[in-house]
C-alpha cells in the first residue's frame, strides 16, 4: 500500500504529512456524495479536462475519485454536476487546490481544498449531500 501524502501549499519539500495526519487537521465535516466532475488545469493541454466523481464534500473542499489525480499543489478548475433544490440540473464551476492524493489501486483520487467558490455554489453543493442525492 502506498503512503498517502499531503502538503500545505507553503510547505517546503520534505514537509509532507501522512493522510492520517491530514485527516486529523480537517476543519469541516465531510458528507458522502456521488457527483460527476470534470477537471482541468487552467490553460492546460487538456481543455476538455479529465473526469471523476466527487465522493465526499465539505464546506472547505472535496474528494474526487479518479484514476488520473493531479499532483499536490496543483490548482484545478472543477465542473461539478448537481441537481438544485428546485430539481434543476446545474454545473458548478469552482477552483480548488490538490492537497493530497491516494494512489491505492481501486481507491485512486485526490483531496482538494476550494480556492474559489461562491456562496451559491457552496450551498448547491452541500444541499445535494444533505438531501441524499449526492
Amino acid at each position: 500500500m502506498r503512503e498517502h501524502v499531503a502538503r500545505e501549499p507553503n510547505d517546503k519539500p520534505g514537509q509532507e504529512m501522512s493522510y492520517q495526519q491530514w485527516e486529523e487537521r480537517r476543519t469541516y465535516k465531510r458528507y458522502p456524495s456521488d457527483l460527476p466532475v470534470r477537471f482541468a488545469e487552467p490553460g492546460g493541454d487538456q481543455p476538455e479536462g479529465r473526469q471523476g466523481n466527487v465522493t465526499n464534500v465539505s464546506r472547505g473542499g472535496v474528494f474526487i475519485r479518479t484514476k488520473t489525480p493531479a499532483l499536490p499543489g496543483t490548482v484545478l478548475e472543477l465542473c461539478i454536476g448537481v441537481v438544485t433544490p428546485f430539481g434543476e440540473e446545474r454545473e458548478l464551476k469552482v477552483s480548488a487546490e490538490v492537497v493530497w492524493i491516494n494512489e491505492d489501486l481501486g481507491e485512486e483520487g485526490m483531496g482538494l481544498r476550494f480556492t474559489q467558490i461562491d456562496r451559491h455554489s457552496q450551498y448547491a453543493l452541500l444541499a445535494c449531500t444533505y438531501r441524499g442525492e449526492g
